[in-house]
């Protein structure tokens, strides 16, 4: 069966490595051909133009953002409708708590860390900041090394229990029915029809 394409609307560089490298196989599995737009690198208009010709081609796509310093996670969806001029559906946006740093620590089992050097934290971390990130990097590593040794030792099983948001996109995305079973046609999001 020929996977179907779900578009994945990422912020930048990070977002994609972490995306291309965990979620990508997980959506495979489930039929999906991931198709990253970076949109922070494109202009608003052409992203706005993307979204419509991905609906009107009924296809699946995701919306992905950082919550950053916004205070809550409905106000950053809000923001997202209104600077894309209402083209996606509120219910495709991924809020990431609150910056993707903060899955990417998610994954580090104990034994990974002590691998890596570094001390990271056991509890939760949907407050790691991209500073609380730096500074967890080991003297004589850039921090694109550091990314992707943590996505070589990757758990995925661990970064659900760590961080909320991670937990809620594997929930409802990746093992949810906010997407279809790949190879069956998309369900029209416009509508709310098809939503989980």
């Amino acid at each position: 069966m020929t996977p179907s394409p779900l578009y994945v609307l990422l912020e930048g560089p990070d977002d994609e490595r972490f995306f291309s490298r965990i979620v990508r196989p997980l959506l495979a599995e489930n039929g999906y051909e991931m198709r990253v737009w970076k949109y922070a690198c494109e202009k608003r208009q052409l992203t706005i133009n993307l979204l419509h010709a991905v609906k009107k081609g009924g296809h699946a796509y995701i919306f992905v953002r950082d919550l950053d310093r916004t205070p809550y996670a409905r106000l950053r969806v809000q923001e997202t409708l209104d600077r894309f001029g209402h083209a996606i559906d509120p219910e495709m946006v991924v809020i990431v708590v609150p910056e993707i740093e903060g899955w990417y620590l998610a994954g580090v089992s104990e034994g990974a860390a002590a691998r890596l050097g570094v001390c990271v934290p056991s509890w939760r971390t949907d407050r790691i900041t991209k500073e609380v990130f730096r500074s967890l990097i080991p003297r004589g590593i850039s921090r694109i090394e550091f990314m992707q040794a943590i996505l070589e030792e990757y758990d995925v099983a661990l970064a659900r229990k760590k961080n909320r948001s991670f937990r809620f996109f594997m929930d409802w995305f990746v093992d949810g029915e906010r997407l279809t079973a790949g190879g069956e046609k998309s369900p029209d999001f416009s509508s709310g029809r098809g939503i989980g």
